[in-house]
């Protein structure tokens, strides 16, 4: 006797995925631990396991297709995700105190150290273990930081948690969501609920020393047009740090191969995005918004081996754009 709990309601596993899990648990049982499925929910257990990288949901699906050799493995919960998705055994719920309420089960479970009991066959991505990421220390080491910050589309506010534990700074987070501003209120020194799309509510006069675009820009249908009112707002010594994704990986053309193109919650192909773009294309909507680009950074997920099959012939190949997914930069307005 046990009960299927979700607490974390984001998450992709496959129709194939859980009737594996459920068919082992109906014959082998919990084992009197609560029984997680494998995946990104704790970083640690993809160690040693040839897992497929993925960004789209073709990648995922294969991914789905894992086997490990051990069946099961145990592990203690290391955060809130290891038990977003779990089948617990009902005499270990008739264990807990009586005043917990359900919604508190997995700080409680994680508090006293409880053991999972993980499937092996498939794979679950959780959208949400991707959070921490939104800390963005990639982009705080871009440049050294200094006096008025602003941050565009700021979500729950961990990129100024972060900076501001490593800078003396002032961080006005803007989002349209209000949300996630309460979210991120704890770590802003001012929060504004605003579209972006709009006039940005500040005078003439206000500059700012760094402005934050994070994953942003290919939310709106027309972020030159964002870029070039930014340009106001910018200090003689300020700069622009911001991040997207590059259409031209690999991952996106293999789908194209395969007459795929699959929208997801998040990631390159995320089903709000408006804009896709090269290097190329967002250095083209850049400069002419009257931005210069003075560092690029690339995040890579390398060529898979099924690529040495390709023959291009004398074509040329842009290999680093091909492994690229997502770009850095920081930039400075044109003289």
């Amino acid at each position: 006797t046990e009960v299927s709990l979700l607490f974390d309601p984001e998450f992709w596993y496959s129709p194939q995925c859980w009737e594996q899990w459920f068919t082992a648990i109906r014959g082998e049982g919990t084992d009197n631990l609560i029984n997680v499925p494998l995946g990104n929910q704790d970083v640690s257990w993809q160690a040693g396991r040839d897992i497929s990288p993925y960004l789209t949901l073709p990648g995922l699906e294969k991914a789905a297709t894992y086997r490990d050799e051990e069946h099961w493995m145990i592990r203690r919960g290391q955060n809130l995700l290891t038990f977003g998705v779990a089948v617990v055994p009902i005499s270990l719920l008739k264990t807990v105190p009586d005043n917990l309420k359900i919604g508190d089960l997995p700080d409680y479970w994680m508090s006293i150290g409880t053991e999972v009991r993980i499937f092996c066959e498939g794979w679950l991505h959780a959208f949400n273990a991707l959070r921490e990421a939104e800390a963005r220390e990639d982009l705080i080491a871009l440049c050294q930081w200094q006096g008025l910050v602003l941050e565009l589309g700021c979500a729950n506010g961990l990129m100024a948690k972060t900076c501001k534990e490593q800078y003396p700074v002032t961080w006005l987070g803007v989002d349209m969501h209000n949300s996630a501003l309460k979210n991120a209120l704890p770590w802003l020194d001012l929060a504004i609920q605003a579209d972006i799309q709009k006039s940005l509510p500040f005078s003439e006069e206000t500059r700012f020393n760094r402005i934050v675009c994070a994953d942003v820009l290919e939310h709106i249908p027309y972020p030159w047009e964002l870029l070039s009112r930014l340009r106001q707002y910018i200090s003689s010594d300020g700069f622009l740090v911001a991040s997207f994704p590059n259409v031209g990986h690999w991952s996106i053309i293999d789908d194209l191969l395969a007459g795929r193109w699959d929208e997801t919650p998040s990631g390159i192909l995320c089903v709000t995005h408006l804009r896709f773009g090269t290097k190329k294309t967002w250095q083209g909507w850049l400069e002419k918004s009257g931005w210069e680009v003075i560092r690029w950074e690339e995040e890579k997920v390398p060529l898979p081996s099924h690529w040495k099959k390709y023959h291009f012939a004398h074509q040329v190949i842009n290999y680093d754009s091909l492994e690229t997914f997502r770009y850095r930069i920081l930039a400075r307005c044109k003289e």
